[in-house]
């Protein structure tokens, strides 16, 4: 845990010439958490360093980058090490396009998860793949471990509005339905999803420039509700106990 809280400050000094900072307090009934984020600009990625303290801690160190292949594609990926609270662990995560075909995997594992800024817990991953059939058409297969299992496939039409339809099974079979869309006439976009049978969950998410609203809801009961104003994030709800988050974000050409 030395190592990377001095490798976090580190780039916590890079940041501040080029790079980005987030800073903020997580709480729950009876504690509170901080929580920091830095991150130094390279060419064509970044590094970074997360950082939750509290009655557990836990940091990370990471680096991203991406690649413009032309005509061929993009490909993106990066890895993320971790230590402290349960012990050490680690991220990598991959994505990439060519042609008509979309791939992003994404696997880890933590020993303890640390809600918000380290919440899987054990083996987790996903997988996503989106072909386009025509320039209107995409087909999407998901595959995901984390709290639980999932697996998802799913149909999108872009008429104006892009309009999703899938079925997916999490223990049972359930339906997804999705829309996203221009709405008022700011060129504001709404973006909706909702899973109903095996999975219960809805989401929902409002971008209006300088401003983002996020909300979730889920059964068993759980939620959340996230407003970004400008470099201000502001979130609140329940997983099992009722929670807050505010950070702010400052960014250095």
């Amino acid at each position: 845990m030395k190592r990377i809280g001095w490798a976090g400050w580190l780039i916590l000094g890079l940041a501040l010439a080029q790079g980005r900072l987030e800073a903020g307090v997580y709480g729950i009934p009876g504690a509170l958490a901080p929580t920091l984020e830095v991150g130094y600009s390279l060419e064509p990625g970044e590094v970074y360093a997360k950082l939750q303290m509290g009655q557990e801690s836990r940091g990370g160190l990471g680096f991203s980058s991406s690649l413009a292949l032309g005509p061929l594609g993009y490909l993106a990926y990066g890895l993320q090490a971790e230590a402290g609270a349960g012990g050490v662990g680690g991220i990598a995560f991959a994505e990439g396009g060519a042609g008509p075909l979309a791939l992003g995997v994404r696997l880890g594992y933590r020993p303890k998860g640390l809600f918000p800024m380290f919440p899987e817990e054990g083996v987790f991953g996903r997988l996503s793949l989106r072909y386009r059939l025509v320039p209107k058409e995409v087909v999407g297969l998901l595959l995901e471990k984390g709290e639980g299992a999932r697996a998802e496939v799913s149909y999108a039409l872009r008429e104006g509005a892009t309009h999703t339809l899938g079925a997916g099974f999490s223990g049972l079979p359930y339906l997804i339905l999705g829309w996203k869309g221009e709405v008022g006439e700011g060129m504001e976009v709404l973006d909706l999803s909702l899973r109903l049978g095996g999975l219960n969950r809805l989401e929902a998410g409002l971008y209006l420039g300088e401003a983002s609203l996020f909300l979730t809801l889920s059964y068993p009961w759980a939620g959340s509700l996230g407003v970004w104003l400008g470099d201000l994030g502001l979130e609140g709800g329940f997983r099992g106990a009722p929670y807050a988050w505010v950070r702010y974000a400052w960014r250095w050409p």
